[in-house]
């Protein structure tokens, strides 16, 4: 293996789409079996489909930002060498990433590198030796990028017409993820959830603390054995972005879901990893659930709470585990078959239909006499016994 010596890092600060920590190349990725043999062009830096698929594929993503300008070698670090000799490593001199690791891994996050490169080392080194632990060697995708939190540098997104040559660099503007306002969320098409209003979060459980969720920017789905992940992120009208993780798990030939993590984060904040995620469950007798192949289906309202902190879900229709792309199955409807106006009609017609019965038993009951008076004939004459 060559000697590992990337030089000085060059900071020419871009932004990561989701997150505030503005960052620049080269990069250095490694980890995974899937960066074995790649090639990369030291005009255009890696493709971006291929950083999609590494992305998506990796259990889970950490980008390191390096917030110092010394050079990255054997003297400064050491125990990173160690970790880059057991593994795949790709080095790119691109100054800017297309793609956010976060759109396409629910398991990605940011981490900032302080102190002196020597401390930077030893973070580094552990904090990645953790993830390894939780999701397997040769799982986890490593990114190594540097810092800038100069809020004025930009990432601009390079797009050429199909008249233009592969090569332009003329900016376009800076990147904004899509904003939709619908309530339709499709992952990947292998999961769907549709309701007719958008979500709403009550932090609080009062209606000063409620946010509507109608503005969603990305969608995506983790799909694992046994458990599934569909994870929506929320922009909001003040520096909160919302992140709900709706969470499938599949077993004995059925799919339910139980519970809703949610994830705040406050845009504002320097600070870009990422906070805990609130658990929200719903009652067992509530809980969506359906025949794998079949979809979710309610008119009611279903509530996912974790003490004072509730979502509101409002006439779903959830399906994960497509099969056949974008279409929901046949629906699993939460009503039933036996609703109460059902019963309440049941048990009227049940008590109209004996009554009946019983004033056809009394009908029937009646004896009319067998012998009839005549003008000619003697006059009848009937004796009643008391």
């Amino acid at each position: 293996m060559a000697k590992f010596n990337l030089g000085t890092v060059i900071l020419l600060g871009t932004v990561l789409g989701s997150a505030l920590a503005h960052y620049s190349g080269p990069f250095l990725f490694w980890g995974v079996s899937d960066l074995k043999g790649v090639q990369v062009s030291a005009l255009e830096g890696l493709d971006d489909k291929f950083l999609r698929d590494v992305y998506s594929n990796a259990a889970a993503v950490v980008v390191f930002l390096r917030n110092g300008t010394a050079k990255l070698n054997d003297d400064n670090f050491p125990s990173f060498r160690r970790i880059i000799e057991k593994h795949e490593y790709v080095y790119s001199a691109q100054e800017e990433l297309s793609s956010n690791p976060l759109d396409y891994n629910i398991n990605a996050e940011i981490i900032n590198l302080v102190g002196s490169p020597v401390q930077q080392d030893v973070e580094l080194a552990a904090l990645y030796r953790d993830s390894t632990a939780n999701y397997g060697e040769h799982k986890v995708l490593g990114i190594l990028a540097s810092r800038w939190d100069e809020p004025h540098h930009k990432l601009w997104k390079r797009e050429a017409k199909q008249d233009d040559s592969a090569t332009s660099t003329t900016p376009a503007g800076p990147t904004e993820e899509p904003v939709m306002e619908d309530a339709i969320y499709n992952g990947k098409d292998k999961a769907i959830i549709y309701m007719t209003s958008a979500p709403v979060l009550s932090i609080n459980s009062t209606d000063e603390e409620s946010i509507v969720l109608n503005k969603h920017t990305t969608v995506t789905y983790d799909s694992r054995e046994g458990e599934s992940t569909l994870m929506v992120t929320f922009k909001t009208e003040d520096t909160t972005k919302v992140t709900l993780k709706f969470r499938f798990e599949i077993d004995a030939g059925y799919w339910s879901m139980p519970k809703v993590d949610v994830q705040l984060i406050d845009t504002k904040s320097k600070d870009t990893s990422k906070t805990p995620d609130t658990t929200l469950e719903i009652s067992e007798a509530d809980t969506p659930y359906a025949p794998l192949g079949f979809s979710y289906s309610c008119s009611r309202q279903l509530v996912f709470r974790n003490g004072s902190t509730v979502l509101t879900l409002e006439n779903i229709q959830v399906q994960p585990a497509l099969e056949n792309g974008p279409k929901f199955g046949s629906a699993w409807d939460c009503i039933g078959f036996t609703t109460a106006p059902i019963w309440s009609g049941l048990f009227v017609t049940s008590f109209m239909a004996v009554g009946l019965a019983l004033a056809i038993c009394a009908i029937l009951d009646i004896k009319p006499p067998n012998r009839f008076e005549s003008r000619t004939g003697k006059q009848l004459t009937f004796t009643v016994q008391e």
